[in-house]
């Protein structure tokens, strides 16, 4: 078959063009001994897949770090007011957001993997071409609504001074769900460090961004109001940085792809009606992608709607019981001061839990009852021993933790309250692990969502008697019940039940670490009264939870709280196993 010239395709920001007379390329022999030359073993290939979700899983942790630890910065510079204002609207917007950036990555990842499969990177572009449509398009009406509802949100949080952070806000659904269908597409094609170096940009950009407009704002003496805003935007800031940087990895491979084509490709005559007859259509795809996004959404909208319950139930409730707004607001923030390290430990507790899930999901699939029995089993133990002992460390250094990080006490009861639900929330984190790995997703989402509407009904019953302490103790009781269902759903799923003296182990555990940690801290707290409160908050805190840490996990050793043998049916858990033995942390006949 002969070449010949002709007037090819040209491609737009979305990764298809429209097509240009009735020709298109084929690939030479040349190209195809050159492609064929490029190819990986298939022992190179797996490696490249974990070092993908290693690179994943890396840059996931530290983004989210990230997003959480910068609220200590902004109630440092800015106040409680403004901390609680910033914390009554970013949940909106995050609930708004996770309808995209949960599912849809997802769901665009499977297509183009689907795809790629079969070498077809026409079809992968024309997926790249309709999530990205579909996505803007979302992030358009949602933007129209929260810049134009404003006024009416910030009525419903109950501060009228908030609308400027709900308008600010609203900026970054021009850019995050554009961002999202890329990061998606090249998830799918197996190339995970763009979706990595975006996720990065965004998030160091956003604090970057944040910090500079709340220190900007403060020198020029800014009202709360727009310290607020000003923090909010720091959003749309990250946002624009992420894209532009994916954007900038795409344009470059597009012109690289561009230039390789003269020497591996040459032009072909093809039919392209058939070729017309044979592609989806652009509406096909988006109800494709609309239908594979759901379950994944359904559960990544759960923790967002609990922190919306609070935004807009709270504030309101604490006006009514006779707060004005202002310090209604202020009291707001104060409320979630110990949310940060609750969502830290939770988001640790679920990344360990996710290394976990490979191991239950292959057993599962062998068919092997026993093995997914006692994978699932140890999960959850490790569950109930991370949240008991971080909420056990939280409660009882509350106050040290708040000086140190917040630089007064005020609200420490509260603090400690809210810091009990690191149990609750570590259990729910990885019960959902454990249920996605035996193919179990819509129940968590339901859980979660139950636990949502019980939350908004015990504030409604315990915040005008008890104030911002009420919203937590309902947190506490809605959280629990999230996570009892979660367990009790693994036990039907699994079989995976906690024997009496593993949980007896774990009891004695933390009470070895309470006996000894609450007298050392009150005792440090005398020898530490000449330095600066702040300094010496932090040498409580940080020596508590070290020493806390440390007792909780040799007790919970010895006194047989987790076996050898169970470490050892962990991916790397023998030589774990081993050197703890060999540290006689471990029984050695054991």
């Amino acid at each position: 078959m002969g070449a010949f010239f002709c007037i090819g395709r040209l491609w737009g920001i979305m990764g298809v063009g429209e097509e240009i007379g009735r020709c298109t390329w084929l690939k030479s022999e040349k190209g195809i001994q050159a492609e064929s030359g490029r190819r990986a073993s298939a022992h190179g290939k797996r490696l490249i897949i974990y070092r993908g979700a290693a690179l994943m899983g890396a840059a996931m942790l530290i983004s989210k770090a990230l997003g959480t630890l910068q609220k200590i910065p902004l109630q440092n510079i800015a106040g409680d007011r403004v901390f609680g204002i910033y914390n009554a609207v970013y949940p909106l917007y995050q609930l708004l957001l996770a309808l995209v950036t949960a599912g849809f990555p997802v769901a665009i990842s499977i297509l183009v993997a689907e795809q790629e499969v079969h070498g077809a990177r026409g079809g992968s572009n024309r997926i790249l071409r309709a999530s990205a449509l579909l996505l803007f398009g979302y992030g358009v009406v949602c933007f129209v609504l929260m810049w134009s509802g404003a006024d009416v949100i910030a009525s419903w949080i109950g501060d009228t001074e908030a609308a400027q952070a709900v308008r600010m806000s609203a900026l970054a659904l021009w850019v995050v769900p554009v961002m999202a269908a890329l990061r998606g597409y090249y998830q799918g094609r197996g190339e995970m460090l763009p979706s990595a170096v975006s996720q990065l940009s965004e998030q160091t950009v956003r604090v970057a961004g944040m910090l500079a407009l709340l220190a900007l704002g403060w020198h020029y003496g800014w009202a709360d109001a727009e310290l607020a805003a000003g923090a909010n935007a720091g959003s749309a800031i990250g946002g624009a940085a992420g894209l532009a940087v994916i954007v900038g990895i795409w344009a470059r491979e597009r012109a690289r792809d561009g230039r390789e084509a003269f020497n591996g490709y040459e032009w072909k005559a093809v039919d392209v009606d058939k070729e017309k007859r044979e592609a989806q259509s652009l509406g096909a795809l988006m109800r494709r992608l609309a239908l594979l996004a759901v379950p994944v959404t359904l559960g990544a909208l759960a923790v967002p709607v609990l922190g919306a319950v609070d935004a807009f139930t709270v504030p309101r409730l604490l006006r009514a019981a006779g707060d004005g707004q202002a310090e209604a607001m202020a009291l707001f923030g104060l409320y979630s001061r110990g949310q940060p390290l609750v969502q830290l430990v939770v988001m640790v507790a679920g990344a360990m839990g996710s290394a976990l899930i490979p191991a239950l999901a292959a057993a599962r699939l062998r068919g092997d009852e026993a093995a997914v029995r006692q994978q699932a089993a140890i999960v959850m133990r490790a569950a109930w021993m991370i949240g008991a002992a971080a909420a056990l460390g939280l409660a009882v250094l509350a106050e040290p933790i708040n000086v140190m990080l917040y630089a007064d006490d005020a609200g420490t009861r509260t603090f400690a309250l809210v810091g009990c639900t690191a149990l609750a929330g570590t259990v729910s984190a990885l019960t959902a692990a454990v249920l996605q790995g035996l193919g179990a997703v819509r129940g968590p989402a339901l859980f979660m969502l139950a636990a949502a509407a019980l939350k908004a009904a015990l504030n409604a019953a315990l915040v005008p008697a008890l104030g911002i302490a009420g919203s937590a103790c309902a947190g506490i009781a809605a959280l629990t019940a999230a996570a009892l269902l979660g367990a009790g759903a693994v036990r039907r799923a699994a079989g995976a039940a906690m024997p009496a003296r593993r949980a007896a182990g774990i009891v004695l555990a933390l009470a070895v670490m309470a006996a000894v940690l609450v007298p050392a801290e009150r005792g440090a707290a005398s020898l530490l009264g000449s330095l600066p409160p702040r300094a010496a908050a932090a040498a409580l805190a940080l020596g508590g939870v070290a020493l806390g840490g440390a007792l909780f996990l040799a007790a919970v050793l010895r006194f047989g709280g987790i076996t050898a043998r169970e470490l050892r049916a962990l991916p790397g858990g023998g030589a774990l196993a081993a050197k703890l033995q060999s540290l006689r942390l471990l029984p050695s006949g054991d």
